[in-house]
């Protein structure tokens, strides 16, 4: 099992939008997006992991939390993995930070 990203590289900034590591929950009570775990943004999803449903449902969750269309969220890496790199094109580091509750007061 590989360690995840550092705390302070869950988010990446990149010309497009932002790279944010995340940590997928599948069968969970309700979708959302619960903070940081383990060095990834942790999305929880009601969807089953059968067939990218859980796939699909973490990046509408995770576009809907920063305020981006879901069809602006993109899988790079991990379409069978609970751990995903998802690119989120337009939005910026500091608004996504802020969205997830992760910036400095």
């Amino acid at each position: 099992m590989t360690a995840g990203p550092p705390a302070d590289r869950a988010i990446s900034p990149r010309p497009e939008g932002v790279v944010v590591e995340v940590a997928v929950r599948p069968r969970a009570g309700r979708c959302r997006v619960r903070g940081l775990s383990g060095g990834r943004v942790k999305v929880e999803v009601t969807a089953a992991p059968e067939g990218g449903e859980a796939t699909a449902q973490a990046l509408a969750t995770l576009a809907a939390a920063l305020g981006a269309r879901a069809s602006d969220a993109v899988l790079i890496r991990g379409m069978r993995d609970r751990h995903k790199t998802v690119l989120v094109k337009g939005v910026t580091l500091a608004a996504a930070e802020a969205a997830l509750g992760l910036s400095d007061p």
